[in-house]
């Protein structure tokens, strides 16, 4: 209850005026909720331009013109739109490839995008929907963008990705059913689907991946992820098949979540961590050593250690197959 509580009332203050004074913010997944939320928010510090990313131009459009009615820069041009659809690998490739082509500026690249699927689904490639964009996709961009992210210079870059406390719970002994070799084979087939489980073993997997891609980092890059907690966005709207359904979600979030704005607080206060954190786990309702214990099963002790290994090989073995040249990305960066 007491973690509950702060989720929802004990945020974080947002960082000091001009913060981001000058800066230029790359947002995915920011047609909505949280991305739209910190948009407004670095726009608000000072940012001078922010990118923000969404499946199709009109829905972008849409929330370029919501967010320059919230920070009063209408026709100043400091909003651009760009497409990304994570739900394949030729799409996210397409998107780092036009980044690394037209953008010659960047200081924060907030990798936002998520989604929580309530059936199973097939993604172009082959992958369980939510794996094929928590994990593999979301590991394409990032091992795409950070090497060019590094060569920008300017001072310290961020790379920051929204992950979820939910990870925290999920059990990965044998005897507990969790695969110990072909992991996210395992979770793509329709078998090992369930509803309630599928996306914290996602954002589970996403953990690994993070913490493998910060090793890769340097203190030219810092990469974190992070946790807002519950907010109230339209990420569970797949569960709201009728009216009833409709009901409790709405009241499970109206009681249980903070607001996009509030939650938004945990994504910019991120992009401001400094290179001794790099890799650090961000959350502002739990502290670090109470996260730390929670996670001694299944990422830092000797099991959780193991599988992060076995999911980082299988990782850069799928996107080695589908886009040659990643892993020799990984093992130069």
């Amino acid at each position: 209850m007491l973690t509950a509580y702060r989720n929802k009332f004990a945020l974080p203050s947002l960082p000091t005026p001009g913060s981001f004074k000058d800066q230029h913010i790359l947002i995915t997944g920011a047609s909505s909720g949280l991305g739209l939320a910190s948009a407004i928010h670095f726009i608000n510090l000072g940012a001078s331009s922010v990118i923000i990313t969404a499946r199709t131009t009109a829905r972008g459009l849409a929330a370029k013109s919501e967010i320059e009615i919230a920070t009063n820069t209408v026709g100043k041009d400091v909003v651009k739109v760009m497409e990304l659809d994570m739900s394949s690998f030729a799409g996210t490739l397409a998107f780092a490839e036009r980044v690394k082509a037209e953008v010659k500026e960047l200081d924060v690249v907030l990798l936002n995008a998520g989604m929580f699927p309530t059936s199973f689904r097939l993604s172009q490639d082959g992958w369980e929907e939510s794996i094929q964009v928590h994990v593999l996709s979301t590991s394409l961009l990032a091992l795409e963008l950070l090497p060019w992210l590094k060569k920008l210079g300017g001072g310290k870059k961020h790379m920051s990705f929204v992950a979820s406390g939910n990870h925290r719970d999920i059990k990965i002994g044998k005897a507990d059913g969790w695969p110990q070799e072909d992991v996210l084979g395992f979770w793509s087939q329709k078998e090992n689907f369930e509803t309630m489980a599928m996306y914290a073993v996602s954002k589970l997997l996403e953990q690994y991946v993070v913490n493998e891609i910060a090793k890769l980092s340097s203190p030219e890059v810092i990469v974190n992820p992070l946790c807002p907690g519950a907010v109230k966005t339209d990420l569970a709207r797949e569960f709201k098949t009728n009216f009833l359904m409709s009901m409790a979600v709405n009241g499970y979030m109206n009681v249980m979540s903070k607001t996009t704005e509030g939650g938004a607080r945990s994504l910019v206060l991120t992009a401001l961590t400094p290179p001794e954190d790099n890799g650090k786990y961000i959350t502002h309702y739990q502290s670090d050593r109470d996260y730390k214990n929670a996670v001694q099963h299944n990422v830092l002790g000797a099991e959780g250690q193991k599988m992060q290994a076995q999911v980082w090989k299988e990782v850069l073995d799928i996107l080695e197959t589908a886009v040659p040249g990643v892993k020799s990305i990984a093992h130069s960066a």
